[in-house]
């Protein structure tokens, strides 16, 4: 994460010199890239695979699986509910999953907070209907925000990644 903000402040002070030491840049041009850095950036950020499995089966075999890991197995958000209610009408299946493996979300805090680091543990995946109607589980790129992590959490980061590999075997394709 630190190397995020990292990368961020640098992509802006390159950004802010360069504009002081030549030309004027057309600003629209410049934003433009910003946005389209920025969305790279949050694309990298969250994985997603295709379900071997329909919808609903798809949610019970995660929930099935997490629960035989040892995780914990929280609440179910219907968002495509939420989404009708909201007054979209072309909604389509979308469910998040509150689930966590509980020991290493604790040590990962634990160690993100003697550290003052933001605190995250990566403990939701949603299901939803792709635009091509097939199902798609998404969660955070565990993995790459294990690379980028301080040596003192990024240990445990890779213990998510291996349960989430476990979790997702026979799931996801």
């Amino acid at each position: 994460m630190k190397r995020i903000v990292t990368l961020a402040a640098l992509l802006l002070l390159s950004s802010q010199v360069a504009w002081a030491a030549g030309p004027q840049p057309d600003v629209q041009a410049e934003m433009k890239k910003m946005q389209e850095a920025q969305a790279k950036l949050m694309a990298a950020m969250m994985s997603e695979k295709r379900s071997r499995l329909g919808f609903s089966e798809t949610v019970a075999a995660l929930q099935d699986a997490a629960k035989k890991r040892g995780w914990e197995v929280g609440q179910t958000m219907d968002m495509q509910a939420a989404m009708l209610k909201a007054g979209h009408k072309e909604a389509k299946r979308f469910t998040v999953l509150t689930m966590c493996k509980k020991d290493l979300a604790e040590s990962l805090l634990k160690a993100q907070a003697e550290n003052k680091a933001m605190p995250f543990a990566p403990c939701r995946m949603s299901v939803f209907e792709g635009s091509d109607g097939k199902v798609y589980i998404a969660k955070p790129n565990t993995e790459l925000m294990a690379q980028m992590a301080a040596s003192a959490f990024a240990p445990m980061l890779n213990k998510f990644v291996e349960e989430e590999k476990a979790l997702l075997a026979g799931i996801a394709e």
